[in-house]
C-alpha cells in the first residue's frame, strides 16, 4: 500500500509539475504574441507620422524589441522543457541561445545602418571574426563537452589523475569537468584539455 501511494504521491506531483509548465509556456506565449502585435501595429503607426528619413530607427526599434522578447521566449522555453534531463547544463545552454540570438538581431541592426550592402557584410565579417576569437575556448569546451557525453571516456565516480592532480569525477558539465580530490578540493579541468591531453583513470 505503501508503495502505491508513493507512486501516485510522484504520478500527482509530476502531472501538476507539467501543468504547470504548460500554464507558463501558454503565458509566456501569449505576452509574446501580444507584445510583438503592439510593436507591429504601432511602428505602422509611428511611420506614417514621421519622415521617412528615419524610418531606419524605427525598424531598429521594432527588430531590437521584438527580438528580445523573442530570444527570451525561446530560451525560457528551452529551459523549462530541458531542465529534467538537462540540469545545470539547461540554464548553460539558455545563456548561449540568448548571446547567439543577441549576435542575430545586432547583424540585422547593423544590416539596416549599413544602405550599402557591401559595407553591411563587411561590418558583419568583422564582427564574426572578433567573436570568434573571443569566444573560440568557449567553443572549444562546448563542444569538447558535448563529445565527452556521447564517447564517454570516463563517467562519474572515476579516479581520474589529470595534470598531475588526482581525484573522484563528480560532474561532466558543458564547459567544465568537476572533480573532488582528497582534500574536497574541487578540480575545474576544461573539457577541450580533457579531450586533447593524456587521463590516468585508477582502478582503485
Amino acid at each position: 500500500m505503501d508503495k502505491s501511494e508513493d507512486k501516485q504521491d510522484n504520478n500527482t506531483k509530476m502531472k501538476k509539475s507539467t501543468e504547470k509548465k504548460g500554464i507558463s509556456l501558454i503565458k509566456s506565449l501569449t505576452t509574446m504574441i501580444i507584445v510583438v502585435t503592439a510593436v507591429a501595429i504601432a511602428s505602422s503607426f509611428i511611420g506614417q507620422l514621421i519622415d521617412p528619413r528615419y524610418s531606419t530607427f524605427i525598424k531598429i526599434g521594432v527588430v531590437a524589441t521584438i527580438g528580445y522578447f523573442v530570444i527570451n521566449f525561446v530560451a525560457n522555453v528551452f529551459y523549462q522543457l530541458s531542465y529534467d534531463a538537462l540540469k545545470k547544463n539547461a540554464e548553460i545552454i539558455r545563456i548561449l541561445i540568448r548571446i547567439v540570438g543577441a549576435i542575430i538581431v545586432i547583424s540585422i541592426i547593423i544590416s539596416y545602418l549599413s544602405e550599402d550592402p557591401i559595407i553591411a557584410a563587411s561590418i558583419g565579417t568583422i564582427t564574426g571574426i572578433v567573436i570568434g576569437f573571443a569566444s573560440q575556448n568557449v567553443i572549444g569546451n562546448l563542444i569538447s563537452g558535448l563529445y565527452l557525453a556521447i564517447t564517454r571516456p570516463f563517467r562519474i565516480g572515476d579516479r581520474a589523475t589529470v595534470f598531475g592532480n588526482t581525484g573522484t569525477i563528480f560532474d561532466i558539465g558543458l564547459l567544465y569537468t568537476r572533480l573532488r580530490n582528497d582534500e574536497g578540493h574541487i578540480i575545474l579541468a576544461p573539457n577541450l584539455s580533457m579531450v586533447s591531453t593524456t587521463i590516468i583513470i585508477r582502478d582503485y
